[in-house]
C-alpha cells in the first residue's frame, strides 16, 4: 500500500490535502473528458474523493491509488449520465402529463366518466345475480378462479364456465348502454 494512502488513514496532519493534490489533477482530466461542462467536472471531482475518503479504509492495494480512484471516476460519470438521461425523459414527458392532469380535473372529463360509471352500474345490474357475484369475486376482490368455486361451492369448470358466460352478459349488457 502506497504511503500516503497509510498517512492519511492514521490522521497524519495535511495527509488528506497531499493526497488530494497528488491525485487530483489526473482525476480532473479524465473527468473534463467525459463530462460536458467544466462546472459538472468540479462538482463530480469533489464527489470522487469524498467517496474515496469513505472508503480508503477498503483500499486493499490491488491496483494503484490513481486507478482505485478513477474507477470511482467512472461510477461517478456514469451516475451522472443515468440521472441526465432521467431528467431529460422527465422534461419531455412533463408537458404530456401536465396536459393529461389538465384534462382529468376538466368538468367535461367528470361528466363522462360519471356517465361510464351509470352505464357501467345499469349493465352490472342488468345481468343476474349470479353474474353479478361471481364477476364481483373475481374483479372486486380480487380471488382467483380456485378461491370462487370454493366460496360458490361450484368445480373449478363451472366457475370458470360461470365466469366466462358472466363476462359475456356484462359485455353484451354493456354495448346496449
Amino acid at each position: 500500500m502506497e504511503i500516503i494512502v497509510e498517512e492519511v488513514l492514521q490522521g497524519k496532519r495535511g495527509a488528506a490535502t497531499r493526497f488530494y493534490l497528488r491525485y487530483a489533477p489526473g482525476v480532473r482530466r479524465y473527468l473534463l473528458a467525459k463530462l460536458p461542462d467544466e462546472h459538472i467536472a468540479e462538482n463530480l471531482l469533489q464527489d470522487v474523493f469524498l467517496s474515496a475518503f469513505d472508503s480508503l479504509a477498503l483500499y486493499r492495494g490491488d491496483s494503484s491509488v490513481a486507478t482505485w480512484l478513477l474507477s470511482i471516476a467512472r461510477h461517478e460519470v456514469a451516475d451522472y449520465w443515468r440521472k441526465y438521461y432521467v431528467r431529460k425523459a422527465v422534461e419531455k414527458t412533463s408537458p404530456l402529463f401536465e396536459t393529461i392532469v389538465s384534462e382529468m380535473l376538466s368538468p367535461e372529463f367528470a361528466s363522462y366518466k360519471s356517465r361510464l360509471r351509470m352505464r357501467f352500474m345499469r349493465a352490472y345490474h342488468t345481468v343476474g345475480v349470479q353474474y353479478q357475484d361471481v364477476l364481483s369475486y373475481r374483479y372486486e376482490l380480487g380471488m382467483s378462479v380456485k378461491e370462487i368455486s370454493i366460496k360458490m361451492n361450484l368445480s373449478f369448470k363451472a366457475t370458470e364456465s360461470l365466469l366466462y358466460r358472466a363476462r359475456q352478459a356484462f359485455a353484451a349488457a354493456y354495448e346496449q348502454g
